[in-house]
C-alpha cells in the first residue's frame, strides 16, 4: 500500500483533508448504522479522510446493491415530480462494484449506469460513479470506511448533479449509503435548481467482481496518465494578484461549477464551489458540459477520420451512408463538413437568411426528436420534420442537435464501412484519440436500442468529462491535433479552428460570439498589448465554455445559468485574465 501521507500531499482535491479528526460530529457510525430516519446537507469535508486517518484495515472489493429512497431536498417541493413518468426527488436504485487499488476505491465501471431511463423504478436518474478512497478511523469500532464521488444525470439529456456518498465495511458486511448531491451543471427537464441528501439501505450482493485485474490496471494507467492540476494560488504567486483577479467577472458566483485557467502547459483549477465547501474529488468528478460534446466528440471524431481516411471525408454525403435521408429533398447534397457547421440547408426555422439568427428555431419537432430514444426515432422526426432553406446547403448556419446526432449516425456508418473493427464512432474516438492523449474512460449518452449493442452516441451532447479529460482536449487542439511526434488529428483540416486575425465561419448574430465553425464559436477580442484576433470557444448550454486562445493560453468555466444571465454569457473577464498572464500577441 501507498504511503498515506504522500498521497495526501501529492493529489491535491482528489484527497481534501478534513478538519473532522477521528471523534466525528458528522458522519459518525451510528448514522449508517443506527437506522437513521431523516438526513441533511453537512460539510463536503465530512466526507473525506481527516487528517489523522489511517489506512483501511482491508481492501474493499464487492458489489453493493441500493434501495431506492426518496431523497432529502431543498427546496423540498418540485416544479414537477413527473418527468417522463419518473421522479427526480428519488434517489436510484444502483448496483455499484469496486475494486480496491492501493487506497483508491475504484468503480467497475465509469459509464453511463441507466436507472431512470429504463422502465424499471420510480427514480428519474442514471447514476455514473467515479473513483474515491478507503480508510480507517480511531474510534469507528473496527469499521473501514468508503466514500466517492457520483454524478446524477439522465441519458437523454446532458446535465450532472454531481455529490458524493460514503458507506462503512468490516467482516463482509456494509452499511447503509449516506449521500449528498451538492452542484451541478445547467438543467433542461428537471428545472429545479437543487441540493439533496440521502441514506440508502444497501446490501453487498457479490464479494468480488470480475475483472479485478483488468479494472486495477486501468485506473493505475489513467492516474498516471491524468493532468497534473495546479492549485490558483501558484498562479497567483506566479503572475501576481492584479493579474488573475476578476477572472470571473460580472457572473453570479452561486452559478459557477468549476472553472480555472491553462497556461505555460499547466492548468490552475479555481475552484469547486458547492453550497457545502468545495466539491470533493473534484479532478475525478464527472461533469454534463452538454454542448461542449459537440466540438469534443463530432470534431475530434471529424478530424481523426481526415487523418485517416483523408480530408474528402468532409465533402461525403450524408445520404450515401444514411440511406433513410436518400429521395428526401435537401438531404442528397448535405455534407459531412455542413453539418460539422451547423449549415446543412435544412430546419423548421425562418425562411429569411437575414438578419442572421443561427439559433433560430427551437420548436415543437426538437423536443419530439429530443424524446425519442432510438436511432430509427430520432431519424424518422429530424428527417421527415426538416424543410429545405432557400439557401441551400454550406450557405448559413442554422444551430440544430438534430443535425449533430445524423453526423455522428453518419460517421459510424462510414466507419463500418471502412473498418470492421469499431462499431460506433465512439469507439473509434476513445480508442484512437482519447486513449493516446491519456482519457481512459469516456462515458457519453446514448440512444436506447433493443439490444445494448446497438446503442448509438448521441454526440449533440450527453460526454461527461473530468477537468483533466477537458485539459487534455483542449492542448490536443491548441498542439494541433499532435500527440508527441505523431499526428493524429488532420491538421489541414483543424488550421481554421486555430485563433486568426479575420473572422472565420459562419455569421451567427449573436454579438458575443459572432462566427461559428466545426462546431466552434469564435468571438473576438483586442488585446491590451495591441493585436486583435478571433479565438475557438467550445459552448455549452449553462454558460460551459472551452475557451482556447493564442499561446496556448487557454479557460475553462462550467456554469449552470439557467436563465441567459447576461454576466454568465460574457467573457470578457476570461479574456482579460488570459491576456495578462499569457502573451496572446506573441
Amino acid at each position: 500500500m501507498r504511503n498515506l501521507t504522500s498521497a495526501i500531499a501529492l493529489i491535491g482535491c482528489v484527497w481534501s483533508t478534513g478538519a473532522v479528526s477521528a471523534d466525528r460530529t458528522d458522519l459518525a457510525i451510528d448514522e449508517f448504522t443506527g437506522g437513521t430516519e431523516s438526513v441533511g446537507i453537512v460539510e463536503n469535508k465530512a466526507f473525506v479522510a481527516p487528517r489523522d486517518a489511517k489506512p483501511a484495515t482491508a481492501p474493499f472489493t464487492g458489489t453493493i446493491a441500493l434501495s431506492e429512497v426518496a431523497m432529502t431536498t431543498d427546496p423540498g417541493t418540485f416544479k414537477s415530480n413527473d418527468i417522463l413518468g419518473k421522479d427526480p426527488q428519488v434517489f436510484p436504485a444502483a448496483v455499484l462494484s469496486f475494486v480496491t487499488v492501493d487506497d483508491d476505491l475504484v468503480p467497475s465501471t465509469q459509464d453511463v449506469q441507466r436507472y431512470g431511463s429504463t422502465a424499471n423504478g420510480t427514480s428519474f436518474w442514471d447514476i455514473i460513479v467515479q473513483p474515491g478512497k478507503v480508510w480507517s478511523e480511531d474510534g469507528d469500532d473496527g469499521w473501514n470506511r468508503a466514500s466517492f464521488p457520483f454524478s446524477l444525470m439522465h441519458s437523454i439529456e446532458g446535465e450532472t448533479h454531481n455529490g458524493v456518498a460514503m458507506f462503512l465495511y468490516k467482516d463482509g458486511e456494509v452499511s447503509d449509503l449516506r449521500f449528498q448531491v451538492v452542484s451541478q451543471t445547467a438543467p433542461f427537464y428537471v428545472e429545479d435548481y437543487f441540493t439533496a441528501a440521502g441514506l440508502a439501505d444497501a446490501s453487498l450482493s457479490e464479494g468480488s467482481v470480475d475483472n479485478e485485474e483488468e479494472i486495477a490496471a486501468k485506473h493505475r494507467q489513467a492516474m498516471d496518465d491524468a493532468e497534473k492540476l495546479a492549485d490558483w494560488q501558484a498562479l497567483v504567486e506566479k503572475f501576481g494578484e492584479e493579474s488573475v483577479d476578476g477572472f470571473n467577472g460580472d457572473i453570479n458566483s452561486e452559478e459557477i461549477v468549476v472553472d480555472g485557467l491553462g497556461v505555460d502547459g499547466t492548468f490552475y483549477l479555481k475552484s469547486c464551489p458547492t453550497v457545502a465547501g468545495e466539491l470533493p474529488y473534484c479532478d475525478r468528478q464527472r461533469f454534463g458540459v452538454w454542448s461542449v460534446t459537440k466540438a469534443a466528440a463530432n470534431t475530434v471524431a471529424m478530424l481523426r477520420l481526415a487523418e485517416k481516411y483523408g480530408p474528402g471525408v468532409f465533402d461525403e454525403k450524408i445520404a450515401e451512408y444514411v440511406n433513410e435521408a436518400e429521395g428526401l429533398p435537401g438531404w442528397d447534397q448535405a455534407t459531412f463538413g455542413d453539418l460539422l457547421n451547423m449549415a446543412s440547408g435544412m430546419g423548421y426555422g425562418s425562411q429569411d437568411e437575414k438578419p442572421y439568427n443561427i439559433t433560430d428555431p427551437f420548436l415543437d419537432p426538437y423536443m419530439a426528436w429530443y424524446e425519442a430514444p432510438t436511432v430509427e426515432g430520432k431519424l424518422d422526426v429530424l428527417l421527415e420534420g426538416a424543410e429545405p432553406y432557400p439557401w441551400g446547403n454550406g450557405e448559413v448556419a442554422r444551430y440544430r442537435d438534430e443535425d449533430m446526432f445524423l453526423l455522428g449516425e453518419a460517421m459510424s456508418r462510414y466507419v463500418r464501412a471502412h473498418d470492421e473493427a469499431y462499431h460506433t464512432i465512439w469507439d473509434l474516438v476513445t480508442e484512437e484519440v482519447y486513449e493516446p492523449i491519456g482519457i481512459h474512460y469516456a462515458p457519453i449518452n446514448k440512444t436506447i436500442e433493443a439490444a445494448s449493442e446497438d446503442d448509438q452516441p448521441l454526440m449533440a451532447f450527453g460526454f461527461y468529462p473530468t477537468i483533466s479529460d477537458m485539459v487534455k482536449i483542449a492542448k490536443l487542439f491548441q498542439n494541433d491535433g499532435r500527440v508527441g511526434d505523431k499526428q493524429i488529428l488532420n491538421a489541414e483540416k483543424l488550421a481554421d479552428i486555430a485563433p486568426s486575425e479575420a473572422p472565420i465561419g459562419f455569421p451567427t448574430g449573436d454579438p458575443q460570439r459572432p462566427y461559428y465553425l466545426k462546431a466552434f464559436w469564435r468571438a473576438h477580442m483586442d488585446s491590451r498589448n495591441g493585436c486583435s484576433f478571433y479565438y475557438p470557444t467550445m459552448v455549452g448550454w449553462g454558460a460551459n465554455y472551452v475557451a482556447l486562445f493564442p499561446n496556448d493560453v487557454f479557460a475553462i468555466r462550467l456554469a449552470n445559468d439557467w436563465d441567459d444571465d447576461a454576466g454568465a454569457n460574457r467573457m470578457d473577464s476570461l479574456e482579460l485574465t488570459a491576456d495578462r498572464v499569457g502573451n496572446l500577441c506573441e
